[in-house]
């Protein structure tokens, strides 16, 4: 990918204002990592300041994967997220292989995409945040 498409520089009269992503050089080498490291099978985790659009970038990617090959599992942690809440929204979307053994369905591939790991800071007191 050396250039942003010029399909991916239309806004469409209908999109919402906070589903709009302008293309930048940024929004390209996001994309091009997520697409390239994906068909490889390598892991990823996008790291950066609150509001710069990961989380759309991944989200737009994941959801334009062709269906047939592809099944995307969206998981958002908060300070209320268990360990067993996690397992279970993921067990739940899974296909059950034999006792104890889950993959995605037979012919795809599943992308686990989990948002916000981060966790709410202790306040002064000792008192945790919801």
């Amino acid at each position: 990918m050396d250039t942003i498409a010029k399909e991916d520089m239309v806004i469409p009269p209908n999109a919402e204002f906070s589903q709009i992503i302008i293309p930048t050089l940024d929004t390209a080498r996001y994309t091009f990592l997520l697409s390239t490291l994906l068909e490889h099978d390598k892991p990823l985790m996008y790291v950066g300041p609150t509001g710069t659009g990961k989380t759309l970038y991944v989200q737009k990617h994941l959801l334009s994967l062709p269906a047939e090959r592809w099944s995307s599992i969206f998981i958002n942690f908060s300070a209320q997220t268990s360990a067993n809440q996690s397992q279970d929204i993921v067990d739940g979307k899974l296909d059950k292989r034999k006792k104890g053994v889950f993959g995605p369905p037979v012919g795809k591939r599943t992308v686990i995409f989990v948002d916000d790991l981060n966790m709410p800071q202790l306040e002064t007191y000792g008192a945790q945040p919801p």
